[in-house]
């Protein structure tokens, strides 16, 4: 007669079985199934917990990480954003001296830094160091937002006349120290009352609007001080 307890003992060998697992009750391996580990429990009470991957102190220290990384980006973010804000700038566009260029109600983006000054006042013992250095000054062509010296409010026109140039105005056409200026973004004839002949002081820009009839600009006698430029245009919409 066969052994019935061999044959039963190999066919749950077969079947890919320990032989302690084959043997013990379900409550038995309940039991000795790994458990989690408690921090709160001394470890010596945890015979049959498996060793934690890492001790409290490095928890701790991971956690501080995450911590400062996510205090740099913050402190990141409020720079870049304050950068921004202090470097651009927007205006509305009102009227039509700028069109075709811009329209009215148009959205102009400008660049508040484009002729910033930089100061170097406490570096002004040094032989090499510019204190009064500006990033670029406005040239000829540029779209500029400045305010009027007339009465102060804010305005969109093009830089035409440079520092200590003659501008002048002759049979509805612009002349720059005696050479005609091209302007391909004009729109109708320049036109002037008389006199038609102005010497930019020093420090000062002669502004006109691209829409020449319908534009109140530098023709009624005024300048632009350097300082009253807000910014350069970067785009608009």
């Amino acid at each position: 007669m066969a052994d019935k307890s061999n044959d039963r003992k190999g066919t749950v060998l077969r079947r890919g079985m320990a032989e302690p697992d084959w043997s013990q009750t379900d409550a038995q391996r309940r039991a000795a199934k790994p458990q989690p580990y408690r921090w709160d429990i001394p470890r010596e009470l945890q015979p049959g917990a498996p060793m934690p991957t890492e001790t409290p102190a490095e928890r701790t220290a991971r956690w501080a990480t995450r911590l400062r990384v996510f205090v740099v980006g913050v402190v990141v973010i409020a720079c870049l954003l304050f950068i921004v804000q202090s470097s651009v700038q927007g205006f509305d566009a009102t009227g039509v001296s700028m069109e075709p260029t811009l329209h009215n109600g148009d959205h102009v983006i400008v660049n508040k830094v484009a002729y910033a000054q930089v100061d170097f006042g406490l570096l002004d013992w040094a032989p090499l160091i510019d204190v009064g250095r500006r990033w670029a000054t406005p040239s000829r062509g540029d779209i500029v937002v400045f305010r009027s010296p007339v009465d102060g409010k804010e305005l969109v026109k093009r830089v035409v006349g440079m520092p200590g140039e003659w501008v002048t105005i002759s049979s509805d056409v612009v002349y720059i120290d005696g050479e005609r200026l091209d302007e391909p973004y004009a729109v109708d004839d320049t036109t002037c009352s008389y006199p038609c002949n102005w010497e930019v002081p020093e420090g000062h820009y002669f502004m006109l609007g691209d829409n020449r009839e319908n534009s109140l600009d530098s023709r009624e006698g005024w300048s632009v001080p350097l300082k009253n430029i807000d910014g350069k245009k970067v785009f608009a919409y």
